[in-house]
């Protein structure tokens, strides 16, 4: 190991040496490139994930039908309709590691993408010909491949991403999710209540999902190492940067039982957890709280319902550059950035829902400020819990957010039947009261979890490999030859 780190090394000078000024490095390079084409990925697959949680109120309400041709459906299993996305979210995310290893994210995102696109443009024709139950089965689909999208941003931010750019880099890309949710919940709100009706979305947000796979396909590469028209000096400034090469991304070995009994990693992984099951539960259920209980119509409850992603796209602009700051000038350590954002990102939105809790149905601004606040806030969680990932381990960030997004999500589709059985009449304020508490005490209780315990350390088990596999294997059978003799 001692022998390829001086290599590396030599190389890296060597490059440094040789490579003109003006090439060293460069401001704007292929990682910037990779980074947008993810930002696209997260927009796209937002557009088609987010924007059921309008259409449903759409589909199911005839008030906003302005054009007698378009169907409208007497469901009452709407919630349910919301959760079922989440039922088959988690069985691919604990192997998204492996599938990334075995096929390459080019590969797995491609095909993906495409089959997500394709389930979503069906939706207006599985609701004709089999109602509520074939918009879940669309859903069911969605939901199963779009299981790799968080892990799949992670493994290329573990890539892609040095440690003095992963603030921007980070923000780059799930700012994709927020303008996605943001032009999900306003055009899907104006098409329902113009002429062309809610089924013009699903054709229109299905066409993007072609559009970014032909992109994709031209322009999206697996990492450094296969990226053919990459300066010699970016690559190995980002491969030496996150301290792993291609050689060692390749093992097949995966330190799954070291991730499953490191107390960093299940920090962050119960901190994450509450935020997912808050933070879902929310997205979901918003634009129905604002229709039953503060009367809003669909055109109205789409602008309101964008409102905090604009926040939140607002300020993950502002502070991106403050924490790559923070952390390249060493202002504060990087755990006490992590746990500062955290703060922010979790404690306050918390007591912002005591006090939404106790606010009447008459006081509807305010209402809707705190609902900015509380959603907004969430932000800088990715400043915080969500991006430990790769300070703990840059080479199995993926894989660790696949394991944890399984478990979140598991937890997660229970918000909306949680709902559906706490608030049986939706237009009772009282009843949200509950929900809003209930949110409140989980998402705080995690997150003081994960400033105690959690780390942001790069842990030994990042450097595992085969060679690592075998020692271990070794050592393990050593006392049981030993008894033998």
């Amino acid at each position: 190991m001692m022998d390829k780190n001086i290599e590396r090394k030599k190389s890296l000078l060597d490059t440094m040496i040789l490579t003109p000024l003006k090439e060293r490095f460069p401001t704007v390079g292929v990682r910037h490139v990779q980074a947008l084409l993810m930002f696209f990925y997260m927009l796209v697959t937002m557009l088609t994930r987010s924007t059921m949680s309008i259409a449903v109120v759409a589909m199911t309400d005839n008030s906003t039908v302005t054009n007698d041709d378009i169907v409208y459906y007497d469901w009452e299993n709407t919630n349910i309709i919301l959760s079922s996305f989440y039922w088959t979210y988690i069985i691919l995310q604990p192997f998204s590691g492996y599938f990334f290893k075995q096929f390459g994210l080019r590969k797995c995102l491609m095909g993906t993408m495409l089959f997500n696109g394709i389930a979503f443009t069906l939706i207006p024709s599985a609701a004709a010909s089999f109602g509520s139950m074939g918009v879940i089965a669309c859903r069911m689909i969605q939901g199963l491949l779009q299981g790799f999208t968080f892990p799949a941003c992670h493994a290329a931010l573990g890539l892609w991403a040095p440690l003095n750019e992963r603030s921007k880099l980070t923000v780059l890309i799930y700012s994709g999710c927020n303008v996605g949710v943001i032009l999900a919940m306003l055009i899907t709100g104006w098409i329902s209540s113009s002429v062309y009706g809610w089924p013009l979305v699903f054709y229109l947000f299905g066409a993007t999902t072609i559009v970014w796979c032909i992109a994709w396909f031209f322009l999206g590469y697996d990492s450094p190492a296969k990226h053919p028209r990459i300066g010699v000096a970016e690559k190995h400034y980002i491969m030496e940067a996150l301290e792993h090469c291609e050689e060692e991304m390749s093992d097949s070995n995966l330190p799954i039982r070291q991730i499953l009994t490191s107390l960093p990693f299940w920090a962050l992984a119960i901190c994450n957890i509450g935020n997912t099951w808050g933070i879902t539960l929310f997205d979901l259920e918003v634009p129905t709280y604002l229709q039953k209980v503060l009367g809003f119509d669909i055109k109205t409850n789409g602008i309101i319902s964008s409102l905090p992603q604009i926040t939140q796209l607002g300020l993950s602009l502002v502070f991106a550059p403050v924490t790559d700051y923070i952390v390249e000038k060493k202002v504060i350590s990087l755990m006490n950035c992590r746990r500062l954002f955290q703060v922010l990102g979790s404690l306050v939105p918390a007591a912002t829902l005591v006090w939404l809790a106790f606010i009447s149905k008459s006081q509807a601004t305010l209402i809707i400020i705190l609902l900015n606040v509380i959603i907004g806030l969430t932000v800088f969680l990715y400043n915080g819990s969500y991006i430990n990932h790769v300070d703990i381990s840059p080479k199995y960030a993926g894989l660790m957010l696949g394991m944890e997004n399984s478990i979140s999500q598991m937890v997660g589709l229970t918000g909306p039947i949680f709902v559906q059985y706490m608030v049986p009449d939706l237009s009772d304020i009282l009843l949200w009261r509950n929900v809003f508490l209930l949110v409140s005490v989980i998402t705080a209780t995690t997150a003081t979890f994960f400033m105690i315990f959690g780390s942001a350390k790069i842990q030994w088990w990042n450097s595992w490999s085969a060679s690592n596999a075998e020692a271990e294997q070794c050592t393990l059978s050593a006392p049981i030859i030993e008894n033998k003799v």
